[in-house]
């Protein structure tokens, strides 16, 4: 009954454990980084942006009032009989409207939305760029806790290892065929492995700590973290940096549009209307109404001066940003060679490893029976321990620094 008791709470807690993936690290990390608030923003500066746009096709109002005074006014060089004509005064005054509707501006309203639009999304894959680096730091944790629950996994192994041999050589103490000083040997080992334990639980408990931070989920020391398989690479660059190029190139291919627009002829209805002294009537000296209304061409000459050398400026802000490409893919390429040598160098370590910790284990099971039947002393025994369990942390290392390098090539290519 008792046993069927301890299978129960097994199975209970177990499948209760608390389980994360790496895939779902990266999605809380980047669902809760503080950088992603910014794509609201940009998406409220790019609303106001079009809407600012938009009223360029809206009348342009202003209201101006004037009060002027003039040393001289005109006056007609003649007197004719039985008429008399006051001059117009010297003080003069109007309030008036101005109101100006375009009709066709050369695409300025136009450009201004897609300059508007195409800033918005080189914010947004700013923004992609940096979250999607957050996946080399997400790694390092990660493999760092995998690492940890290894070693701490093998400290236990270790540790039943020195158990057995510490019953043994109690044993042969007990007969008088070994002294104290041998005994106390394996005990100091053991209180060694206690403290290395203690190291590496705080180890673990500091990068729990460094991974809730990031997914903003509390974590303890029961969590189970998900061991990722080794993966594919293809040889596939989908970095955000190279949309990133390329809507930077596409941002001044519009400049370029906005340049030429606005060196093309406008056309426009214009209205004034108002009320001052004089009117339009310039003979009739009183406080009269006013308005004219119209079509207006503006052809900017201006313009043309520096158009050619506003276009060659864009032109080589394009060039740049494609050098910055060349270097950005230069460095890839550099980085995934480097992986790919340390994934060759680390498999075939792993496989040495794997034959060495056979070996290991097979001396160490030897040496056990030896202590038993008093061939060796303890110190021998405790050697050959120290060595297997230097052979499987080694394995250890080997093996998570290979799914390391690998999830990290995958992050550098944005696979």
């Amino acid at each position: 009954m008792k046993i069927l008791k301890y299978l129960f709470l097994l199975l209970f807690f177990s499948g209760n454990a608390q389980t994360l993936t790496l895939e779902e690290c990266y999605g809380l990390a980047k669902q809760n980084y503080p950088l992603i608030k910014r794509h609201d923003l940009i998406a409220k500066t790019k609303e106001y942006n079009l809407q600012n746009a938009a009223k360029g096709w809206l009348p342009q109002i202003q209201v101006i009032g004037q009060a002027t005074y003039q040393n001289d006014v005109t006056q007609l060089p003649l007197k004719l009989p039985n008429l008399t004509m006051d001059p117009v005064s010297k003080d003069q005054y109007k309030v008036y409207a101005d109101i100006q509707q375009n009709i066709y501006d050369g695409g300025m309203v136009a450009n201004q939305k897609k300059i508007a639009t195409i800033n918005s999304e080189i914010e947004l894959q700013k923004t992609e760029v940096e979250t999607d680096q957050l996946e080399m730091r997400i790694n390092q944790i990660y493999f760092g806790i995998l690492q940890t629950d290894e070693q701490l996994q093998q400290t236990e192994l270790i540790k039943s290892d020195l158990s057995s041999g510490l019953k043994k050589a109690e044993a042969q103490l007990e007969n008088g065929v070994i002294f104290r000083s041998n005994v106390d040997v394996l005990k100091a080992q053991l209180v060694n492995l206690e403290q290395k334990k203690l190291e590496l639980q705080f180890v673990k408990k500091s990068f729990l700590q460094m991974l809730s931070l990031f997914i903003q989920k509390n974590l303890d020391e029961t969590i189970t973290l998900v061991k990722p398989e080794k993966i594919l690479i293809k040889d596939e660059n989908k970095r955000a940096e190279l949309k990133l190029f390329d809507l930077q190139k596409l941002g001044l291919e519009q400049q370029k549009s906005n340049i030429t627009s606005k060196n093309l002829p406008k056309l426009g209805a214009f209205f004034q209307g108002g009320y001052g002294k004089p009117g339009f009537n310039m003979l009739k000296n009183e406080f009269n109404i006013f308005y004219i209304g119209g079509l207006r061409l503006n052809i900017p000459i201006s313009g043309f001066y520096t158009k050619k050398n506003d276009l060659a400026l864009v032109e080589t802000q394009q060039q740049e940003i494609e050098v910055q490409k060349e270097n950005f893919l230069f460095n890839q390429q550099f980085q995934t060679i480097q992986n790919n040598n340390e994934l060759d160098k680390t498999q075939q370590l792993i496989n040495k490893d794997n034959e060495l910790v056979i070996l290991r284990e097979s001396i160490k099971t030897a040496s056990l029976a030896q202590l038993e039947n008093g061939i060796i002393t303890t110190n021998d025994y405790l050697r050959e321990v120290n060595e297997l369990d230097r052979a499987k942390n080694q394995k250890i290392t080997h093996e998570i620094q290979y799914l390391l390098t690998q999830y990290n090539l995958k992050a550098q290519l944005n696979q």
